[in-house]
């Protein structure tokens, strides 16, 4: 038994190790003067960040991810969530075909990326955050609307028929019994819908060219130079991009990991 307990602990901290391991360096190297060789920096400095922080064109590319992801939250969760629960709780012919919904994340990117830009081009929406935003909730949509209806099917339906009874409408239903019902679920999507979109370089990347339209991803690769690199400003600018997606799911883990659990117990 006891040979298992240290098994158990080598394997985890093996696993720290290699997924924290490339984070607190990216930290050290963010936190460390220039020119620093140590493993542990004698001291410690924010130089760094100020060199990032100054750079005007950093705060534009950050509110343009926030103002991405917040928006792709806002479409993707309101739409999977009616979605989800029509696909749980009413009968129609098209059910059977609610699982192809899943082919659209399985689908490369890059393969699909000309169509979309196309595409993209006759509507007039190309180099416009709309374009961005449109094409990341698309392709997160399917498998939001595939978490919120297994979380919808997993609330009783029996206090929805007991509102309805009362005069309560279907919004009504929705918003007053199953969104309190499957809040966990509904949370955990929106965390994933919003890091997915915060982290997404490529649709950014394809479907705008002015400079203004950028999103933080870009600002990090803006580091990478060809007659050299800005490790110092590259890592702090990817500590940076990293502390929203964080904080966020520190303010919602308790409901993110309830949520997860769910989904995963069915």
């Amino acid at each position: 038994m006891r040979k298992h307990g240290l098994a158990w602990w080598a394997a985890a901290a093996f696993y720290s190790l290699i997924a924290l391991g490339p984070l607190l360096w990216i930290l050290r190297t963010s936190l460390a003067p220039e020119h620093t060789v140590s493993v542990i920096p004698a001291s410690l400095s924010v130089e760094h960040y100020r060199a990032v922080l100054s750079r005007p064109e950093m705060l534009r590319y950050m509110f343009n991810s926030v103002l991405v992801s917040l928006a792709t939250v806002g479409i993707v969760v309101p739409v999977s969530l009616a979605a989800g629960y029509s696909l749980a709780r009413y009968q129609f012919w098209g059910q059977r075909l609610a699982p192809l919904f899943l082919v659209a994340p399985l689908l490369p990117a890059i393969a699909i990326l000309v169509p979309i830009t196309r595409f993209m081009h006759q509507l007039g929406l190309y180099d416009t955050l709309a374009a961005v935003i449109l094409t990341n909730a698309v392709f997160t949509l399917p498998l939001a609307l595939w978490m919120l209806r297994n979380f919808v099917s997993g609330t009783p339906v029996e206090v929805e028929e007991a509102a309805r009874i009362d005069g309560c409408s279907t919004t009504g239903v929705l918003l007053r019994i199953v969104v309190p019902q499957a809040a966990p679920g509904v949370i955990a999507v929106a965390v994933c819908v919003f890091i997915g979109a915060w982290n997404n370089y490529l649709y950014a990347f394809a479907l705008t060219s002015s400079q203004d339209l950028r999103v933080l991803p870009h600002a990090i690769l803006a580091f990478l130079g060809q007659w050299g690199t800005y490790w110092g400003g590259l890592s702090a600018a990817g500590v940076i991009a990293v502390i929203p997606p964080v904080f966020l799911f520190l303010i919602f883990q308790r409901w993110f990991v309830a949520g997860i659990f769910q989904q995963w117990s069915r």
